[in-house]
């Protein structure tokens, strides 16, 4: 049983036919913001003016050695 039994079942009366013009792509290429020019960066890129100078006074160790724990470590 049909679920709309008032509705006549019958084939498609007109075949397909395709789209009477072809696809073809969109003449000018998307560019987000047409009104700003799309140029190269004007000015190069030049390296920071004064070079990397090490930290002016060495690492000195800690003056004072580690000294171990007098006292015995107990076992748990």
């Amino acid at each position: 049983m049909s679920p709309f039994p008032y509705l006549p079942i019958s084939p498609h009366t007109t075949p397909h036919t395709p789209h009477p013009t072809p696809y073809t792509p969109h003449p000018t290429p998307y560019t987000p913001f047409p009104h700003l020019p799309i140029s190269p960066h004007p000015t190069p890129h030049t390296p920071h003016p004064t070079p990397h100078t090490p930290h002016p006074t060495p690492h000195t160790p800690h003056p004072t050695p580690h000294t171990l724990c007098k006292e015995p470590r107990k076992e748990n």
